[in-house]
Parts: structure tokens; sequence; C-alpha cells
């Protein structure tokens, strides 16, 4: 009998003391795992990014189409840089790239204390804290914080943590020319963020305050309504599984589980984000429902439900087959679970809606 493949499992390293700037790091998780949100957990001031949380992570679900479909900004990176820099006046420097990557890319840590790089998936296959365990797509980004002769230091996402990890210096340079080479010539292959003047005249207006109030009013508004638009949903689900309690999936079964796979997933990880929010910045959740905690408890019963549901929808999925029962008893918890948190979200002012404006709304 062959023995299991041992995989390295990376030691959890989440504080670093940079050896060339002196700034001391701690890798802040974040709970939606795409790089850019990573590297903006760990730049921009916590209740900046609790806001930009709350506006661009606000669930947009309904009964549409036959199934079930959520949609937020925070899926979009063009959506995020609308908030972030149109709205918000937080810019993205870029290093400019020519020949020296190296010296590009140190000179930036030197300068501003870190620099986020933009590299090739293909790196990936070099590190044992990822061979076989992770798998980017191409424009993957790390947030490099210190560099000695041999090695880089960033702050990347692994699994579900972000933690400071150390990269092979050849590797990663070649992995910033790979992706310069063979995915795009981006301008922001490597840059740092520049919270100047813009910013702080946002800040100091009341412009971040009020888009996320109105972000959290819309979020409390629809969850009232969600119970609703489940159980539409529900009626969809048990028609396209009528067909799959014998044999195995059918056709309309298969899809109907493939699609709701993908709006499970998406909707646990806006409303874990959502969660992320209001402990980042209480302040408009405070001012819409006075005390956010029971609501806060109740979001995370309803995401938690939604992690099981999108389980056995996977779990369908690779056996091509499913226990019928098992889908609805999973769906039902969901409901009541949202239910909950809709009895709560009742009781909120949410006149602050009247602020949405058209590029708060996800596409």
């Amino acid at each position: 009998m062959t023995a299991a493949l041992e995989l390295p499992v990376p030691i959890e390293i989440t504080r670093h003391l940079s050896t060339r700037t002196g700034r001391r790091w701690e890798a802040v998780d974040s709970v939606y795992y795409d790089c850019h949100v990573v590297s903006l957990a760990q730049l921009l001031p916590p209740e900046l990014f609790g806001s930009f949380l709350a506006v661009t992570a606000r669930p947009v679900i309904d009964a549409a189409w036959g199934g079930l479909r959520c949609r937020s900004i925070l899926d979009s990176e063009a959506a995020r840089d609308v908030v972030l820099m149109d709205r918000w006046g937080v810019w993205k420097s870029q290093v400019p790239v020519r020949d020296d990557v190296a010296s590009a890319l140190r000179d930036a840590v030197r300068t501003h204390g870190y620099c986020i790089a933009r590299v090739d998936s293909y790196y990936h296959e070099h590190f044992e804290e990822y061979y076989l365990r992770e798998h980017r797509t191409n424009g993957h980004k790390v947030t490099i914080i210190d560099y000695d002769d041999d090695s880089y230091t960033g702050i990347d996402n692994v699994g579900v943590k972000n933690l400071v990890l150390r990269f092979d210096r050849r590797l990663f340079e070649h992995a910033i020319r790979s992706n310069l080479v063979h995915v795009y010539e981006k301008p922001d292959t490597l840059y740092h963020l520049n919270l100047g003047q813009d910013t702080r005249a946002a800040l100091a207006s009341g412009r971040v305050d009020r888009d996320t109030e109105s972000a959290v009013a819309a979020y409390l508004r629809d969850q009232v309504d969600l119970p609703a638009t489940l159980q539409r949903y529900r009626q969809c689900l048990e028609r396209d599984l009528a067909g799959s309690a014998g044999a195995g999936l059918d056709v309309d079964g298969y899809a109907q589980l493939r699609n709701s796979y993908t709006a499970a997933l998406l909707i646990e990880r806006s409303e874990t984000a959502m969660i992320q929010a209001s402990r980042f910045a209480p302040t408009a959740w405070e001012r819409t429902l006075g005390d956010p905690t029971r609501l806060v408890a109740a979001v995370e019963r309803a995401a938690k439900a939604w992690q099981l549901f999108k389980l056995l929808c996977n779990s369908g999925l690779s056996r091509r087959a499913v226990r019928v029962p098992s889908v609805f008893t999973a769906l039902d918890r969901v409901i009541a679970a949202e239910a909950a948190a809709a009895d709560i979200a009742a009781g909120a002012d949410i006149s602050a809606t009247r602020g949405l404006q058209p590029w708060m709304q996800p596409r």
C-alpha cells in the first residue's frame, strides 16, 4: 500500500519587524481571499478598511433565472477601485518597472515601507508553502515588507490565513518578470497606496461615513426581504431536484446544484465580510441599528448555515448524486437563520438608503 503524500504545513508566522525600515507588521486576516483585498487589509487604516468592506461586500441576492444569484462590488476589482480611488481618493502610486526589477522593488520598500508586487501564478510551484496546496490565477499580488540578499519577505494568503512568508529572491523576481512577459505588462506591476489629501478630505467631510451608512442601511433593508427570496428559490430547487432522488443527478439537478453552490459560496463570503466590516467600522452599524451584537451573531449563524449548504452541493456535484432530503434540511436551516437576522434588521433605521448611489450597486 502506497503511503499518503505528506504535504508540508507552513509555520503560521503573523508578525515581522522589517530590518530595512524598522516597521512592525501584523498580518491582518481578510475574510475575503482576493489578493487585492488581502493587501488592502494590511495597508488601509482599520476603520477605512471596515467602510470599504461594508460598501463593497453588501450582497444583492435575488431568485432570478430559475435559481439563486448573489452579486457584490467585492467581486470586481474595477468596481472596488471606483470606491477607493474615484470616491475616497486612495490612489495607486505606480513604481516604474524598467530592466532592473529588483532595484525598483527594493527602492520602493526602503522609501515607502512596503511595495505591492504583481506576480505570475507559477511562482507558487517553487515554494513549499504552496506546492500542491494552493494555485492562483495570473496577476496575483503580494505585499513585500522586507528583503535581504537572498530573499523577500511578504504578507500573502495561504488557505484561510494571511501569513508573513519568505520568498526566494531569484524565484520571486522571475515571477514578476514572468507576469510582465507572459500575462500582460501592467503599469501597476509594482505600486504602493497613497492615502493623501483626497482621502483626508473624504474622511473629514463625512463622505466615507455617509457612504458606509447608506450601504449598511441598504444591507439591512434587503435582509428583511431575504427570507421571501429564499422561499422562491426553494421552489426552484425542489422543481429541479425532483428527478434526482433516485439514480443520481439528472441534467436539471446538476445544473441547479452547480449554480446553487456558486450562490452559496458568494453569499457566505459576503456575509462574513459584512461581519468583519461591523467590527472594523462599527459607527455606521450603531447609527442604523443601535447595538449590532445580536444582528452580527445572527448573520454568523446564517453564514455557517450557508457553508454547510455549500458543502452539500459540492459533495453532490462530486458524486453526481445527492440525498435530496438532506439538501432541503440544510436549506431550511439557512432560511431559518436568515429569518432570525431579518427580524432583527426590521427594527433598523434605513432612512440612509436615500444616499445610495448608482456606483454602489453591483452589476
